[in-house]
Order: C-alpha cells, then sequence, then structure tokens
C-alpha cells in the first residue's frame, strides 16, 4: 500500500488563513461546499465536470457580478464554459467594452478621442485557464475557489469596477471527468493518484497544449475565438501543476533563449507580472517559489506563448504536484532545489504536500495580480497599444513586409488550412484581384497577400519563417519543446518571403481563398496526380466502395494537363460519385479516360489498418487516430490482449504501431503503477504473432523510436546510426523538435505523387543504414537542417529516414521520423497515407 498520511481536516478559514484576511461574504449567495459537498481543497475529494458546472450555474443567477457563457464544446461533447466576472455596471455596457477592446488591439483603428476614452476608462480583461492537463487537477477547485470570491468578497467590489476576469475552469472536461473517474474508483487502493492507462484528451493527451496556433482540436478552437476575435485580453494566465519534488511553484521570468518575435517590452512586462504575483506568495510567508528554470521564452505553440505573439502577456504557473487529490510526503533530501538563488529567494523546507496547498499559492497569485492589475489599469491599456503601434510600424519599417502564397500548390486543402489557421489566430489576410509584382517576380490575381504592418506581425512571422534555435551559455542546452516549427515546411507549402514594400490592388478576405477542384474528360476510369492528403482521402472511399486502383508507371497528358508516373488509377464501385464529391470539397482535380492499359498489380479492396495502441497513454497513438479521421481514412484500434490472443493476419492488412520506446512497448506498465487489467505489454508472445503477421504477408509500419523496436525484435538488416552512437560515450547529436530536409527515391508506391525532397519534423527519431534488399525511400540530405536546432548533424547526413524492408510474405516500412506529428505536419501525411493504402503496389 501506498504510505500511510494524516488526514486533512482544517477549515477552511485556517486552510486559507495565509491567503488574505478575509472579508465579509453575502449570505446569499451559497458556497462551494454547499453545491459540491465539501471545501475546495480537501485531501481526497475531486468534483465532476457536472459539479462544476452546476456550482457555477447557481453562482453566476445569485451574483450580479457573475456570467456564465458556453463557448462551444468538447471533443466528446461536453460544455466549454467562460466565467465573466466583472462589476455590474461593467456587465451592463459589455458590448461598448468589447468594441473598444477591439479597437486597441488593432490600434491603427484607435481615433485619439477613443484612446483617452479607453485610457479613462475601460477595463484591463484578464483570462485566466485551468487544467488544460487534466491530471493537474487543482486549478479546476481554483477556479471555483476564485469565482466564489470575487462574487462574494466585498474587497474584490471595488477592483471589479476596473477589471474584466474572464476564467476558463476547464480547457479540457472530458480529460477533467477522465481523471476524476479514476481517481474515485482506485480510492484507497495501491493505485491511488496513480497514472492512467490511457489518454486525458481522446486525442492529443497532454499535447492538447501543443495546439494553439495549428488549432487541430475543438477545445483550441473554440477558446482562440475568445482571445483573437472577442475579447482581446491584456493578460492570459495558464495554471499548471510540475513534479511533486523541489520548488512548490513556478512563475515568470522564464528561462533563456527569448524568441525575437517577442518585443522587449512585453518580455519586461512579462517579467514584472510574473514577479509581482510571485511576492504576493513571498509576502504571506510562503516559500518555494523559483524562476527562470526549465520553461523558456522561445517555443510557440502552448496557451501562455500563443497569446506573447498577439501583443498580450503570457503567465505560466507550474505548481508542484500532489498525487491527484491525495497528499505526497516529500522528505527534505528528496527535494532538488535545496540552495536560495536570485531565481529561487526561498526554499521549502519539505514535508506533507496538498490539493489544498496548491490552491493556496494559486489564490494568492490570482490576489497579487488582480490588485496590480487594478492599481496600473491605464497603463497596462496603455502598453496593449503601444505593442499593437510598435508592430504595425516594425512591418512598415522593419523587413519583410509581406508574406505571399501562391495559388498553385501541391496540396490545396492545406493551403486552405494554413489560411484558416491564421485567420483564426486574427492575421489579416488579403487576396490580389490583379497581376502584380515583389521582389523582382511576378505574382497572378488570386496570390493571398499577408502585410505584416498588422498588430499581430508577431503570429504570423513565427509561424512562417524559419528558426534559428540559438545556442549559448545564457540558453538552455536543449529547448524546452520543439526548436523549429516553420508551417510552410512542415504542410509542404511554397511561402514567399518578400522583404520589400511593393504595389498591388486585392480585397480582404474572411475565409480562405484556393483555386476549386474540376474534372476534366470523360470515360469510366478516372486518374489522380495523387499529391494530396484528400486524394488519399479519395483513394480510400472508393476502394471502400468497391473500386480498384493502381498506379501510372509512366507519364500521362489529358486534356492538355500532364500527369506523373504514379499518378493514381480508380476504377468502378462508386469511384465516380466519390471523386466528384471530393474534388469540389477539398478542390483537387481529377481526370476521366475511357482505356487504360491494367496492370497486373491492383489493390482490389480497402486494405483493413490496424492502429495498436496499448496501457501507456501514447500521444503519438492518439495523434495518429486524429490524422486518420480527420482525413476519412478508416482503421481500427488494435489493443495488446488482441495481437496477443489473435490471428491479426486474418483481421488485419496492416499494423501501424504508433512512436514509443522499446520497454514502453515490450513491458508496459507495470501492477505496481496500475491494476493488471491495464498492465504489460506485447512481450515475447506478442513480438512473435507481429513477427508472423509479416511473415504471412501483413505490413508493418513503425514510427519513429518505435522503429528501433522493430529492427532489434525482427532482427532486420537495418541499423539506426543514432541509436549506435548514444551507445558510445561522448556523442554530440542531439536534435529535439526541429526541421530536417529529405532526399525521396522515385517510382516507389510509398514515394508516388511526392516531390524528390520535402521537409520532415524529427522529435527523437532515427537514422537507418540498410542492407540485403531494404530500400531506402527518403534520406537525409547532406545538411539536413532547415529550421531550429542540431548539433553534429553531420552524423545523419545522408542516411535512411524512411526504409522499406522485406520480410517473408510481407514488409516492414520503417519511418525515422513521425509524419502525423502533433496534427502539425500536413506535408508528410501522404507518406504515411501511401504506405497503409499503396505499400502493396511496386
Amino acid at each position: 500500500m501506498a504510505k500511510t498520511f494524516t488526514p486533512f481536516c482544517a477549515p477552511l478559514a485556517v486552510a486559507f488563513a495565509l491567503v488574505v484576511a478575509q472579508p465579509a461574504r453575502s449570505q446569499e449567495i451559497p458556497s462551494p461546499e454547499e453545491i459540491l459537498g465539501f471545501v475546495p481543497g480537501t485531501d481526497s475529494l475531486l468534483a465532476t465536470w457536472s459539479q462544476i458546472g452546476s456550482y457555477l450555474e447557481v453562482l453566476a443567477t445569485a451574483s450580479n457580478r457573475v456570467r456564465l457563457d458556453t463557448i462551444g464544446t468538447s471533443t466528446l461533447g461536453r460544455p466549454l464554459l467562460l466565467l465573466r466576472i466583472t462589476s455590474p455596471s461593467n456587465h451592463d455596457r459589455v458590448q461598448d467594452i468589447l468594441r473598444v477592446q477591439g479597437l486597441i488591439s488593432h490600434p491603427e483603428q484607435l481615433t485619439p478621442a477613443a484612446r483617452a476614452s479607453a485610457l479613462a476608462r475601460q477595463p484591463v480583461v484578464v483570462l485566466i485557464n485551468n487544467n488544460i492537463h487534466s491530471t493537474e487537477i487543482a486549478s479546476s477547485l481554483f477556479a471555483v475557489e476564485l469565482a466564489h470570491r470575487l462574487a462574494t468578497w466585498h474587497e474584490y467590489e471595488r477592483l471589479l469596477d476596473s477589471l474584466v476576469v474572464l476564467i476558463i475552469p476547464s480547457t479540457n472536461p472530458d480529460g477533467l471527468d477522465t481523471v476524476v473517474r479514476w481517481y474515485r474508483d482506485y480510492k484507497g487502493t495501491d493505485f491511488e493518484g496513480g497514472p492512467l492507462p490511457w489518454l486525458y484528451h481522446p486525442y492529443a493527451g497532454h499535447d492538447n497544449n501543443r495546439d494553439w496556433f495549428m488549432l487541430s482540436q475543438r477545445e483550441t478552437r473554440a477558446v482562440t475565438r475568445q482571445l483573437y476575435h472577442k475579447w482581446f485580453p491584456e493578460v492570459v494566465w495558464d495554471l499548471h501543476q510540475m513534479g511533486q519534488d523541489g520548488a512548490r511553484f513556478f512563475l515568470p521570468p522564464f528561462a533563456n533563449p527569448i524568441n525575437p518575435n517577442i518585443d522587449p517590452i512585453l518580455v519586461a512586462a512579462t517579467n514584472m507580472v510574473g514577479a509581482t504575483m510571485a511576492t504576493a506568495i513571498q509576502d504571506s510567508g510562503l516559500t518555494g517559489v523559483s524562476h527562470g528554470t526549465q520553461f523558456d521564452l522561445w517555443w510557440h505553440g502552448g496557451f501562455r506563448t500563443v497569446p506573447a505573439r498577439h501583443n498580450m502577456i503570457g503567465i505560466l504557473s507550474e505548481a508542484a504536484s500532489a498525487r491527484l487529490a491525495s497528499p505526497v510526503f516529500i522528505e527534505r533530501d528528496a527535494r532538488t532545489q535545496r540552495v536560495a538563488t536570485m531565481f529561487r529567494p526561498s526554499t521549502w523546507k519539505g514535508g506533507w504536500w496538498r490539493i489544498g496547498d496548491i490552491i493556496r499559492y494559486e489564490l494568492l497569485a490570482a490576489d497579487g495580480l488582480l490588485r496590480l492589475l487594478y492599481d496600473q489599469r491605464e497603463s497596462f491599456i496603455r502598453r496593449f497599444i503601444l505593442l499593437g503601434e510598435r508592430a504595425i510600424r516594425d512591418g512598415r519599417d522593419t523587413p519583410p513586409a509581406a508574406f505571399l502564397i501562391p495559388p498553385t500548390q501541391r496540396d490545396r486543402h492545406s493551403n486552405r488550412v494554413l489560411q484558416q489557421l491564421l485567420l483564426d489566430g486574427g492575421i489579416d489576410l488579403e487576396l490580389a484581384t490583379s497581376e502584380f509584382s515583389a521582389g523582382g517576380d511576378s505574382y497572378p490575381a488570386g496570390t493571398v497577400i499577408i502585410p505584416l504592418d498588422q498588430p499581430f506581425r508577431s503570429h504570423v512571422k513565427d509561424l512562417l519563417e524559419i528558426q534559428i534555435y540559438p545556442v549559448s551559455e545564457d540558453s538552455l542546452a536543449r529547448p524546452y519543446d520543439s526548436a523549429g516549427w516553420t508551417l510552410p515546411l512542415q504542410m509542404g507549402l511554397e511561402v514567399i518571403t518578400v522583404d520589400g514594400r511593393f504595389d498591388y490592388s486585392a480585397i480582404p478576405i474572411d475565409a480562405p481563398a484556393i483555386g476549386t477542384g474540376q474534372i476534366v474528360g470523360t470515360g469510366p476510369l478516372l486518374v489522380l496526380r495523387n499529391t494530396s492528403n484528400a486524394e488519399s482521402r479519395a483513394t480510400a472511399a472508393a476502394l471502400s466502395s468497391g473500386a480498384t486502383a493502381w498506379l501510372t508507371d509512366t507519364s500521362l497528358t489529358i486534356a492538355g494537363v500532364t500527369l506523373p508516373a504514379g499518378s493514381i488509377v480508380l476504377k468502378g464501385g462508386k469511384a465516380d460519385s466519390i471523386v466528384s464529391d471530393l474534388a469540389i470539397r477539398f478542390s483537387f482535380d481529377a481526370f476521366r479516360l475511357s482505356r487504360l492499359p491494367q496492370p497486373q498489380q491492383v489493390i482490389n479492396r480497402l486494405p483493413r489498418i490496424g492502429i495498436y495502441s496499448g496501457h501507456t497513454a501514447n500521444m503519438d497513438e492518439g495523434w495518429t487516430r486524429w490524422t486518420f479521421e480527420s482525413n476519412a481514412i478508416p482503421y481500427r484500434s488494435v489493443s495488446t490482449a488482441q495481437i496477443i490472443s489473435g490471428d491479426i493476419i486474418r483481421d488485419f492488412d496492416v499494423i501501424l504501431l504508433p512512436s514509443a520506446d522499446s520497454t514502453q512497448l515490450l513491458e508496459g506498465s507495470s501492477t505496481s503503477r496500475v491494476p493488471e487489467e491495464f498492465s504489460g505489454g506485447l512481450g515475447p508472445i506478442g513480438v512473435a504473432k507481429i513477427r508472423e503477421f509479416v511473415e504471412l504477408g501483413g505490413i508493418l509500419v513503425a514510427l519513429g523510436a518505435t522503429s528501433n523496436f522493430v529492427i532489434d525484435q525482427l532482427d532486420l538488416p537495418v541499423e539506426d546510426v543514432i541509436s549506435r552512437e548514444f551507445q558510445k560515450k561522448g556523442s554530440r547529436f542531439s536534435a529535439s523538435g526541429s526541421i530536417f530536409g529529405v532526399s525521396l527515391a522515385g517510382n516507389t508506391a510509398i514515394s508516388s505523387g511526392i516531390p524528390d525532397s520535402m521537409s520532415v519534423f524529427f522529435r527523437n527519431g532515427a537514422a537507418f543504414t540498410a542492407e540485403g534488399g531494404a530500400q531506402i525511400i527518403a534520406r537525409y540530405v547532406e545538411k539536413p537542417l532547415q529550421s531550429g536546432y542540431a548539433s553534429d548533424e553531420s552524423l545523419i547526413a545522408n542516411t535512411g529516414a524512411l526504409v522499406d524492408v522485406p520480410f517473408g510474405e510481407g514488409r516492414v516500412i520503417l519511418f525515422g521520423f513521425r509524419p502525423q506529428h502533433r496534427g502539425q505536419t500536413l506535408g508528410t501525411f501522404k507518406l504515411l497515407f501511401n504506405s497503409v493504402l499503396l505499400s502493396r503496389l511496386p
């Protein structure tokens, strides 16, 4: 059993005595305890999303300071809630507040009179986001307690005249309920507060805080609308939890390096706000607050980092964790931070650590933040305007002047996705109405122009340009997260950078502008270029309807258009109606033919695809499912038990193993961490079943780190040079979250429809040498790094990034990178889809 602990029984007044002396409370508004049945912060008690929503509805009904809105629904259909807390008079003029927020966030529209009025009376808007990572559960209850205090404490009544406090009690209610259910089911057992054996966001898991520029998930899209189209808050605070040892609470200043696209004024303001919140905690007598460690200001993609590219102060707090709601005892010598420093002015002495302690630190930080915003209301408004003005001025005076998206793209639908995520991120796009010249080249009407003299310049610039991660004594040796994320490279799109200003005629657009698809010619056969992800969708749908498919071995000219070798031919079934519909919806062209010689090798049915899902909450597995579902490629999840006990060649043609380390795949979780039904991995029996599957003709596809597992277990004639190098002492190779260039072999089914060179996202991947009949489909180029950071990249120059290995009657396809990484790498989805749909073809 877990270590015993002293029950927590202190009443709320004692538990939070260090927050502030409690003012008198309204007797008409119920407390959280009256609805939830317990005081937030009580040991071993958590609230479901329904309980939290019920209390917030009661609070909004009872208090004239609180409004409760539903801003969307979660992936599984739960309501996403937003609390708006301010003075009654501000509620009465909320439409005017929203109008002015829009003006001051886009100061090119701001008149002198409107500026003066905003400085005189506009409240500061702060958005507080909670529980995006569902196991970091305390902030969902902090949100309830903070909302109650703001609604009832007389001391806050004065502050709310100058503030609009927006609170999202959970950005992932699906995960909150998953965690609460798991905790309640196993409370009082050896597994109390232990790890979940599945993802707490249905697709992204912990990566749901890595989706704030790609906007692939429903939750991030809903909240993004509030951030960059409705409320435009001056300050965004994202609450998290970290490991149990070490510091009790992290707040800015962040660690180096600083992303050069973030205005220095915003960096200084972020430091000031974080230090003020930390001071409020220190002033109470609490200890263990740290700054400047681990969490950097380089990476783009999190809830606190994307707002920073929108002139908003993005605050991250990280509290030490309990075991969900169960206390933990931290021995003094188990702590990692024992010495006071400038960024760690006091150290925690060790002892019991509870969910109530987490909430206490968070409430103190909130009190410090809200008092600062009240005291400096005009300064925050003035700074917000200034940051927008500086971005516009820099866009006029400093290169680049604009980005251009030409209308001709290999994958028009990916072009649509890019334009939509920019629009959703508050970026102004324009559509050229006539031909124009820029940077010495001519561009046609229909080109999308992204001028950089706009207030959110930092956001679009940071997404579309190349990242060069700075390596110095002041920077983290390894980036906190990704070092490079350049979207045109990840998405396989051409985006042109123009340094100097140029003349053009254009209209603003509020929806993506891309070419429309068409069907040309006559006849029963349909030919697709096979260059886009949408064409893979069409191929899968046609095969599912009874069509057959094959690849052309030479180029074709149809209606004056030359189609390359490797184009896909569809015949029969419902291919005609399916392609006719999808070509219009996803903007690809199709060509009808009367006759074409049919080769001996064709695909006569949709391959039965299985995606392996163990009990280890694998985010790469979640992103794989999302990639297949969002592109309508049918699959079934395959469990460990199904592989071990079943005849998988009878049920599947393709088994896909998402990226995972070998121990995770072989052993899974032990019975010391999870109940027996969720323990264990593939083991020797599962490996033998997979070997048999491939020998009998199955296709095995391994992504990222899983490639090494497959190489070792199947004894393939392939070696990962990175793994070999790391077994030696003194290896200098390092590349975490960067973009590499690869060249592709032509005339293979896997590479069909794909250019001779492309970019791949590399994170903890592999680089192969191969012997025997193994074929290298993609190679890292001589100097692979294109965006981000890599040390000793020469180690992988000209080695394999993607290898096709014959094995018995089947084949093993090894990806040294993750072609579906975080749903961002649309440019490499096609390699994955070809591998599962077409790999039986030569």
